[in-house]
């Protein structure tokens, strides 16, 4: 295998490693953060409100 090819597979292992592990931690975080109770979404107050409002 000549050099050029060596080091462009050496890149392209090293991006898949790091894009799994990316991935990973991501949906770690989410499956932590859903644990714990942290980023959940609520509906807000004026989206609360819209579903009252009536047109006279």
């Amino acid at each position: 295998m000549s050099e050029v090819a060596t080091v462009v597979a050496g890149w392209g292992i090293t991006f898949v490693i790091l894009a799994t592990y990316s991935i990973w931690v991501v949906f770690r975080g989410k499956g932590i953060g859903r644990e714990l109770g942290i980023g959940e979404t609520e509906q807000s107050d004026l989206e609360k409100d819209v579903g009252t409002i009536t047109d006279s």
